[in-house]
Formats: C-alpha cells, structure tokens, sequence
C-alpha cells in the first residue's frame, strides 16, 4: 500500500484528470476473485457501464483490505454481458 497515494488505478487518474469521476455514480458489488485458490473478497467499482477500480474490504479476515496485483488490476478481461 503506498502511503502517498501515488499509486492509484490509471482509470481513476484518468478520470479525475478529465473531470468525469463521480464516486456518486457508481455502484459497488461484492464478488470473489477467481485468480487463485485463495478466494479474495473484492468490490467492484462500476461508473457508466465500466469497472473503474476494484477494492476489497478492509474488515476481510483475509486481505485486510489490500489486493495483490492480479486482483486489483487484473479486471480487464471481464465483460459486459448488459
């Protein structure tokens, strides 16, 4: 975890540098990670039809709400099925 806040998903940054990050908007849901065996809770984070970031819960037995790479920035081939 970094403690400056420097690392932070590209689509997040991108969206708060064209002014279309609205936490407001977007919708939360609870899922687990399919990656490995070990079954990581995570919340996705969706905005306009879009996955912008995905968290897991601070309070998780397992995480303590920190993700490894794969997890937190490995959503990029789920798809749309909407």
């Amino acid at each position: 975890m970094c403690p400056t806040g420097a690392l932070s998903p590209k689509t997040e940054f991108d969206m708060r540098a064209a002014g279309t990050w609205d936490e407001s908007r977007q919708t939360e849901t609870a899922t687990v990670c399919a990656y490995c065996g070990v079954g990581c809770t995570l919340t996705v984070h969706v905005q306009d039809n879009e996955i912008v970031k995905v968290t897991s819960p601070h309070d998780n037995p397992v995480t303590h709400g920190n993700l490894c790479i794969k997890g937190r920035f490995g959503y990029q081939h789920v798809q749309n099925r909407g």
